[in-house]
């Protein structure tokens, strides 16, 4: 009889938590919402920091790459509601201002393969790069001190780093940004 009674509220709780769940997720997202922080990073104003990785094409990408243009660098994840939730405007915005001297270059913290179906699925527009450890890594010589998604860090055409960012990066900041840059917009 213990063990019955044990099965009830136990069964009890877990639907309760599951309901308690599912109306959270079901809500208005902005209550919820994890707030935009930029970082005071102390490599704000200093040179990027060069790296090479692989994209999901299978072609080593190398920072220099994108000289001469003003690069969103956004560290990101398939598993990350706030990631994911911002892609969609920066796919918008790489279309609208990709042939003005601006690129965007997502950094999935994720598995290759699964991040290739994501990008696929989302039409993403812009090069993604996939690295599980050596992206953390990457995101850290950026300023992500804390290792938190999404992270994204702002380079300006003269490859000095403008603005790190700690969360969703909403269209109208990131515009807000690049006219702070000097990008006709």
């Amino acid at each position: 009889m213990k063990n019955v009674l044990i099965f009830i509220v136990a069964t009890a709780v877990a639907g309760t938590s599951g309901y308690a769940l599912q109306r959270y997720l079901a809500s208005d997202r902005d209550t919820h919402s994890v707030p935009v922080t930029e970082i005071a990073s102390p490599i704000i104003g200093k040179t990027r920091p060069e790296f090479a990785m692989m994209d999901i094409e299978g072609n080593i990408r190398n920072i220099k790459d994108w000289d001469g243009q003003i690069v969103l660098l956004n560290f990101w994840a398939t598993w990350c509601p706030p990631c994911l939730e911002e892609i969609p405007g920066f796919i918008e915005i790489q279309q609208e201002l990709g042939n003005r001297g601006f690129q965007i270059i997502g950094v999935a913290v994720d598995n290759e393969e699964n991040v290739r179906e994501f990008a696929n699925e989302m039409a993403m527009n812009y090069p993604i790069l996939a690295g599980e450890m050596e992206a953390i890594e990457l995101s850290q010589k950026y300023g992500n001190t804390i290792g938190g998604l999404p992270f994204s860090a702002i380079i300006d055409k003269n490859g000095k780093v403008t603005h790190t960012i700690m969360g969703e990066l909403s269209k109208d900041r990131l515009i807000s940004i690049l006219e702070q840059l000097g990008l006709a917009v």
